[in-house]
């Protein structure tokens, strides 16, 4: 393979960045710096500088002109373009220099498995590196190792290096018991040689917090805090830890004294914010905007302080925070969403409308298409929202299921049943076998008296799913409700009980049922269940009707009486009332 030759290199090398001369180095070289700080902080050398930093082994043709290109990439922010190269060249020329530029922009970049990748292959050229052994020990944590996290950062303690050992204890949270309690026999291990190691007893006080024992792990936290009373962190995990004891007021004052004391401590102060928000919101809005003068242009930050406006209600805040949110670029569905809302607020119904059509697919996307639709709903222009939503079929077929059910209701809500039904046909014949769609159009067809068609859609549900209680109940109650064949009835409606224990709103059919097969004793035992746990007109309804024909009739026109408080044209109520001749013979 050809090489470069000095000269070469010489030549090209005027055009570089430090950070590749220095990739290209012996390991002795300082860090190359990360990118932000390559492009903007070092000045090039003159050609005489360069050609003293020139390494003594040159790299092969090929490998210097996939690091020429990295570099460049670096200069013209085309970072991913930069790692791929490093990355590869890394693994091929086996470089600690070049490897450990490769991991640095990994790092940078938020790249993970390519951090950890190249990490590994820089303690493999360096085992005792500090800096390599410190990123694969918190990358490891970040891929739930935390066992083989410990060994490294390990190496790293002994060498008198920064550690980090609350990241790999925090990330055990949501490991297996097993795998904790190695974590912690491990830390307890150093610990016997590095008795008084604030990291050690904090990661130690986390996986105690993680295993209930809350009290053990402020004992913990605290003794840190004699050793080190301006960790910061070790105050942040006391508040924790003190909150999850219920001893809020303690929390709050002990974070108010370190914050008095850090000021500029943007970590202390954020959880001091967050403290507060469940205390004194407008307090938190205090923190929230002393942080925000730190990072005027923070995302995060400015949606906390818009979101805590508007629910304060102060409104023109809100608004400001939220357009200073767009103007960021980031998190921009957040602050159209929010500005759509304020805008409704206003009644300003087509700056909302605008809004809401800025939102791209993801989050908050069919929510915008929502409160479009109830706007034009509203003005009474259903026919523009079911415009607007057939636009969205064609554009956004993936969303087509939430779409057809938007529209049906929105037919529905304005009293066009039989168009609601065509329309959950048509949408059916696309999805055949959707059970949402089959579960709508089943609902729409028991209104329509199409109780057939309504059967076989509910039914095509509980085919693919036996144990699919909503439409068991659905079946089993109209069957119980408008048909003689109460014994099929009666199986559909305890077998979705059995999937749903305690559902109140299947123990109701399940009380009806047993009713109407004249088993008054069953009925009134669900029926009270199903009552208590749902008071809802409907099951007030039937109640009463049992109470009233078990001889209680004054426990039944209470029941109803409190039905009609909360819905006072319910016309299961009054329908009942009126079947029964209740009224009048109640005055008898």
């Amino acid at each position: 393979m050809t090489q470069v030759c000095t000269t070469t290199v010489k030549v090209l090398a005027v055009l570089l960045l430090p950070a590749l001369l220095g990739a290209c180095s012996s390991t002795s070289e300082q860090p190359t710096p990360l990118p932000a700080e390559a492009a903007t902080t070092v000045a090039e050398p003159e050609e005489e500088e360069v050609a003293a930093e020139i390494p003594a082994r040159p790299f092969p043709a090929d490998s210097f002109h996939d690091l020429l290109v990295a570099e460049f990439a670096v200069r013209r922010n085309r970072y991913d373009l930069a790692l791929g190269n490093y990355l590869q060249q890394a693994h091929q020329t086996r470089d600690p220099g070049v490897t450990a530029r490769a991991t640095r922009l990994a790092q940078f970049l938020g790249a993970d498995k390519a951090t950890l990748d190249a990490a590994q292959l820089w303690i493999e050229l360096e085992p005792e590196n500090p800096e390599a052994l410190y990123t694969v020990a918190t990358m490891l944590a970040k891929n739930k190792r935390p066992l083989e996290a410990l060994d490294h950062m390990a190496i790293v303690l002994k060498q008198g290096g920064n550690t980090n050992f609350a990241a790999i204890a925090a990330s055990t949270l949501s490991l297996p018991e097993a795998t904790r309690n190695a974590a912690q026999i491990r830390v307890d291990e150093l610990l016997v040689t590095y008795p008084n190691n604030t990291q050690l007893l904090t990661s130690k006080a986390l996986i105690t917090q993680q295993r209930g024992e809350t009290e053990e792990a402020l004992d913990i936290i605290r003794a840190v805090l004699e050793i080190d009373d301006q960790d910061i962190h070790a105050v942040v995990v006391e508040a924790r830890l003190l909150q999850q004891l219920n001893r809020v007021e303690e929390a709050y004052v002990r974070l108010e004294k370190v914050v008095a004391s850090n000021p500029n401590n943007r970590r202390l102060r954020l959880q001091y914010a967050r403290m507060l928000m469940a205390k004194n919101i407008e307090k938190a809005k205090q923190q929230f905007e002393i942080l925000l003068s730190f990072s005027p242009k923070d995302p995060d930050l400015l949606l906390s302080l818009g979101l805590i406006s508007k629910e304060t209600q102060q409104t023109e805040d809100a608004q400001s925070y939220f357009q200073r949110l767009l103007n960021t670029g980031s998190r921009t569905t957040e602050a159209n969403f929010y500005l759509g809302q304020l805008a409704e607020l206003d009644q300003d119904w087509e700056t909302a409308i605008d809004y809401y059509q800025q939102i791209p697919p993801g989050t908050d996307f069919l929510a915008a298409i929502n409160r479009i639709v109830s706007i034009y709903a509203m003005q009474g222009r259903v026919d523009t929202a079911r415009e607007h939503l057939q636009g969205i079929y064609q554009q956004y077929p993936q969303h087509s299921v939430h779409l057809y059910l938007l529209e049906s209701e929105l037919l529905l809500n304005n009293s066009r049943v039989e168009e609601a039904h065509a329309l959950l046909t048509e949408a059916l014949l696309i999805s055949p076998e959707q059970p949402r769609l089959l579960y709508a159009r089943s609902m729409l067809s028991e209104r329509l008296d199409k109780l057939d068609l309504m059967e076989q859609d509910l039914l095509k549900i509980i085919a693919q799913d036996n144990n699919n209680a909503t439409a068991l109940n659905a079946l089993g109650y109209v069957l119980a409700n408008r048909s003689e064949r109460l014994e099929e009835a009666y199986g559909y409606i305890s077998r979705a009980l059995a999937a749903k224990p305690g559902d109140p709103a299947i123990q109701d059919s399940l009380g009806w049922v047993q009713y109407r097969r004249g088993n008054l004793d069953e009925a009134l035992k669900y029926l009270t269940e199903a009552y208590k746990g749902f008071p809802d007109h409907e099951v007030a309804a039937h109640l009463g009707e049992a109470l009233w024909q078990s001889g209680d009739k004054e426990g039944a026109m209470q029941v109803w009486q409190n039905g009609l408080k909360t819905k006072p044209n319910s016309s299961y109520i009054k329908e009942t009332m009126q079947r029964l001749n209740a009224e009048q013979q109640a005055t008898e």
